[in-house]
């Protein structure tokens, strides 16, 4: 949920936007061709940067992310976050943007 919420303190934040570090795990690594990223994502209507604003940030870089977000877990400070939650800080280091883990269904064991 957005509301009561911060944008992480640590990132760099300029208007409605914030600066966050985005891990790409298996086939969303393969799809943008790299397994990490520093984005600056902006907010669109509430204010706060939100999943939803990340999806569409990487999509509009990474075109073929697009499929493998529709279906990515997406993981803020280690928590699962659906596309409403906002980009928020966790225990981590105040100096660090805060990180975004995007994984892929994957099968195995």
């Amino acid at each position: 949920m957005t509301s009561a919420v911060e944008v992480a303190a640590g990132a760099a934040t300029t208007g409605r936007s914030a600066r966050v570090r985005v891990r790409l795990f298996a086939g969303a690594a393969a799809a943008a061709g790299t397994e990490e990223r520093l984005l600056d994502v902006p907010a669109e209507g509430t204010g706060v940067p939100t999943v939803e604003d990340l999806r569409r940030t990487l999509v509009a870089e990474h075109p073929a992310l697009g499929p493998v977000l529709e279906v990515a877990t997406v993981l803020v400070g280690e928590v699962a976050a659906e596309g409403d939650a906002a980009l928020v800080v966790g225990p981590q280091d105040p100096a660090a943007p805060p990180v975004v883990d995007v994984l892929p269904p994957f099968a195995g064991g």
